[in-house]
């Protein structure tokens, strides 16, 4: 049976555009609006015609919203969960349980003023295989997601079964990352080198004669990334949730609220990054490549630790990969525990880097890869989850006697490649993860 949206989802969904033709208007009224105040000839006739307009057109677009309201639902049927729109032409997306990876639930800015949310089910593939229900109350959003985990569980889909019970209260389970405090996101965000950059572009027109031209530039590109780290790590926190601790239930988000089921089962790489300036203070971001998981415009974060000390990021690495936190502390790549490592003629291809580039195979299943000295790198691998194995060797390279091994994983942020080895001991490296058991 088909399931009704809230009322307003159509207004929330046209807000921009209801507001861009509220701009235009203001904008273009403003004017003779004075002129007619100053002059003294606005008179209650021209209020009472301008606030008519006014009223019909909002009684128009209220209309032409509940006719479209009217074509609009979701349906959770036996084998699938599906969306339907549309008033000329009707398109109908589907999802079957059994190709259903994730399901979060999306709180954006002005669905949350009126108390709804939207719920989002990413399917196998990730991007646009994905089918979102918009918007409903909060409580019937996190009934909803109850429900269709309940339903891939019982047909035995790619999500995981303890989902379904992880709508369990933030405070009655331990967190994996605590709340991130506010001042630590503004000041992470503040002391990215973008930030540091735009700033120093914006100055110089304030403080020279040179025209500002070139600072409204920077901006427009330093803000969209600027205002995604502070929204994806605002209030970020992160909990294992059911008895099984199978799933990672991860909350964050300024202006976009959302919470989003992480199963830990589907993550095959995990990255430790440190920024030159956050060296001043000791702290990482960790991020994941999910198998099935794709992110795009609305499809979440693969970060898990968007800003935090050390010891909560290897409390991550500790919870998501085979490599346990003390294990980890001894690969660092001056340490003798490293197995593959730049040698020293690698300088001459990687002044900088060399002497931060190694490779360890910590046991059966864990390959790890560090790189860089200006912003420091870790990549934690599963090798059963490595996908191909990529032997690169370049003209400066080939000089030297050097090669690059990169590790093709599935889609995500997260990437690894052990640079500038010894060519023997990169072919070693092959070899070697050739002979990696392969998930069944």
């Amino acid at each position: 049976m088909e399931r009704r949206v809230h009322r307003l989802t159509p207004i929330i969904r046209g807000w921009g555009i209801v507001f861009a033709l509220a701009a235009i208007a203001l904008v273009n009224g403003l004017e003779p609006l004075f002129t007619w105040a100053r002059d003294g000839n606005l008179g209650a006739a021209v209020l009472l015609r301008g606030l008519g307009v006014f009223v019909a057109g909002l009684l128009v677009f209220a209309a032409v919203s509940q006719l479209w309201w009217a074509k609009m639902g979701f349906g959770l049927g036996e084998e699938e969960v599906g969306v339907t729109r549309g008033v000329v032409t009707n398109h109908v997306r589907t999802v079957r349980y059994d190709r259903i990876q994730a399901v979060d639930v999306v709180e954006p800015l002005v669905a949350r003023i009126f108390g709804l949310a939207a719920v989002r089910v990413e399917a196998a593939g990730g991007g646009d295989s994905a089918v979102e229900i918009a918007y409903v109350p909060k409580q019937e959003a996190e009934e909803l997601r109850a429900e269709i985990m309940h339903a891939v569980a019982r047909e035995g889909g790619g999500a995981e079964s303890g989902a379904g019970d992880a709508d369990h209260d933030d405070d009655a389970t331990d967190y994996l990352v605590e709340p991130v405090p506010i001042r630590r996101t503004l000041i992470g965000a503040a002391l990215q080198l973008g930030t540091i950059a735009a700033a120093v572009v914006v100055a110089i027109p304030l403080l020279t004669d040179l025209t500002a031209g070139a600072a409204v530039v920077v901006l427009v590109g330093a803000v969209p990334p600027l205002w995604r780290m502070i929204d994806q790590s605002w209030r970020f926190h992160s909990v294992q949730g059911g008895e099984s601790s199978e799933v990672l239930t991860v909350t964050y988000g300024l202006a976009n609220r959302r919470r989003q089921l992480v199963p830990l089962e589907r993550i095959h790489a995990v990255s430790l990054t440190q920024p030159p300036l956050w060296r001043l203070l000791g702290w990482w971001e960790v991020k994941v490549n999910v198998a099935g998981y794709k992110i795009d415009g609305d499809g979440g974060t693969l970060t898990l630790l968007p800003v935090g000390t050390l010891d909560q990021a290897l409390a991550v690495v500790d919870a998501l990969s085979p490599l346990d936190a003390p294990a980890f502390e001894d690969l660092d790549p001056a340490s003798a525990t490293v197995d593959v490592r730049s040698p020293r003629r690698a300088r001459w291809v990687s002044p900088l880097d060399y002497a931060r580039q190694s490779l360890t195979m910590s046991g059966a299943d864990a390959v790890v890869v560090t790189w860089g000295r200006v912003s420091r790198r870790f990549a934690v691998v599963e090798a059963p989850h490595i996908q191909e194995l990529t032997l690169k060797q370049g003209p400066l390279q080939r000089a030297a006697g050097l090669a690059s091994v990169r590790l093709d994983l599935v889609p995500g942020p997260v990437s690894a490649t052990v640079r500038d080895v010894d060519e023997g001991e990169a072919r070693r490296v092959v070899d070697t993860l050739r002979g990696r058991v392969l998930p069944g």
